[in-house]
Order: C-alpha cells, then structure tokens, then sequence
C-alpha cells in the first residue's frame, strides 16, 4: 500500500555535510507542521553523512534517503530531490542551514490562504561563520501598494537564501527546469529561478518565521566568474533571462517598462557588480592588445 501524499515535501541534496547535517536535520524534525516528507540526496559523501542520515531515518519515517551511486553534480541533485517530490508544496532545505520551529507551519497557512500566491518568503537571517548574525532581510507587507511599486521592492529585497522559502511544487518545477535550461551558471541561478515568482508578484512575505542561512564563503569560491571573458558571456546570459522572464509575465505594459529600468540595479546587486565587471574589462590582456591595434 503507498503512503499518504504528504502536504509538504522538502528536499535536501548533500555532499559530505557531517558537520553542520545534525543541526539541519533537527531543525525539519522538530517543526510545528507535521504533514511532511523529507527527501535527503546523498550524493556520494564520503564523510560520516550517511551514517546522520540512516540513524535519523530509522527513528522517523518521514525521512526517505537516497544513496546517489555517484556525484551526480550539484545542480542534478537539486533537480533530484525536486522531481522525487509529492507533496503539493514543496522547499528545498539545505544542509547546513536551519529553520524556527513553525517556519513550516507559517509558509504554508501564508500560501493555503491565498491561491493566486506561488511562493511564501521567510525572514531571511544570514550567519557568517563566526555564528553572528551578519544581515537579517524581512521583506515588509507590501500588499497594499500597487503592484508598480510592490515588485520593484521584491526584486529589491529578496536574496539568494529565498531559494529555500515554500513553493507550489509544480510552479517551482516550471520555473527550475527553465532557469537550468536557458542559464548554464551555478552563481545567481538561485536569483534567477525564483525571478518568475517575483515579477509575476507571486511571493508573499511572511516576516513572522525565519530561516537561517550559513554563509561559508565557498559558493562565491567555488563558482563566481571571475575573469573578462567569462563575465561578458555571463552577464549576457543573465540579463537575456531576466529580461525574458520580465515580458513574459502576468504585468501589464507599463510595469513591465518598470521592471526592465530596474534591472541594472537587480543585476549589479545579484549577479555582477558593474564597477567589478568594468575593471576586469579595462584590465583583460586581450582588450589591451586590442586598443594597441588600434592605435598603429
């Protein structure tokens, strides 16, 4: 006999995240919503993180682990837990983050009680390595602004640690698949995968909940272009999707003109810093050899 559909779904991909799993797992454990599942990917750790998961699995069936028999890559393990997914909501849960208590519960009554919304929006707190709080972004209750005004400040305030608020899963696998398939970068994709929700406005904020997002530093080591020939190719992409995401939506034609003014600001805040991109520009070997050319 199946189980019962969860209302919930959550899904966790890992990599050798012994360190911080205990803490992350707990914290989805111990939330004031109980109707969930918990789809944790373990992608091939060769730390202790696959002793965590079995020991929390064998004490609670809400949990269902997953071996991968090889590193399938970071983005087709968060494409993994996504499509395993069966609950009509649905979250990505990081392992090294966690959640108040009724972080959960919150998200979804914001969502159960308005259909037209897609996407519920925690306080976001981002902790630095140290422990302490570096920067906590509560989006506030834009609803009775005009929708002129109500997205520019969403696209102003939401941060890339929003990827891991409360989604309706079928919205969240359109929009995935399509920011996987047209923007071939791990930086900003999280920006960019949740720009559809934002632009259509949406996203609700729910400021009374708080999600707890560690900032290790190792994203932007790992995965920020760094270099003249990598940005231009990057930010091109960046900005074609953006733009696309902007004419497609639900607003209508004078918003719309809004939100394409905004996005340099949205782009130099997101992706690439402009004064960044210029003197990595004015810097490139190759542009300077082109300028010598030019001067025979």
């Amino acid at each position: 006999m199946p189980a019962p559909t969860p209302t919930i779904s959550i899904g966790m991909p890992v990599l050798n995240g012994a360190a911080h799993l205990e803490q992350a797992i707990r914290s989805i454990r111990q939330q004031s919503f109980t109707d969930f599942e918990l789809i944790i990917s373990d992608n091939g750790s060769s730390d202790a993180t696959a002793d965590i998961i079995a020991r929390h699995a064998a004490e609670d069936p809400r949990l269902h682990p997953v071996r991968q028999s090889h590193n399938i890559g970071g983005l087709a393990n968060f494409r993994y837990v996504l499509e395993a997914a069966r609950g009509e909501y649905f979250m990505w849960a990081a392992y090294d983050d966690w959640h108040d208590p009724n972080y959960l519960e919150c998200l979804h009554d914001a969502l159960a009680a308005d259909p037209d919304k897609q996407m519920a929006i925690p306080t976001v707190v981002r902790v630095i390595p140290d422990g302490s709080h570096a920067e906590i972004t509560t989006i506030p209750d834009l609803s009775r602004r005009p929708r002129w005004q109500r997205v520019p400040r969403l696209l102003k305030r939401s941060r890339g640690g929003s990827i891991y608020s409360l989604f309706r899963r079928a919205a969240i696998l359109d929009a995935y698949l399509r920011a996987e398939r047209d923007f071939p970068y791990v930086w900003a994709a999280d920006h960019l995968t949740i720009l559809p929700f934002l632009v259509n406005d949406r996203a609700v904020s729910v400021a009374q909940t708080r999600f707890f997002n560690r900032d290790t530093g190792m994203s932007e080591d790992r995965y920020r272009p760094l270099s003249a020939g990598q940005l231009w190719p990057y930010l091109g992409r960046f900005l074609g999707f953006a733009m696309r995401e902007i004419l497609r939506s639900r607003l209508n034609p004078a918003e719309k003109a809004i939100c394409l003014a905004y996005l340099p600001v949205y782009t130099n805040g997101k992706a690439i810093k402009w004064r960044r991109l210029l003197k990595q520009t004015v810097g490139a070997p190759f542009l300077r050899t082109e300028a010598r050319e030019l001067l025979k």
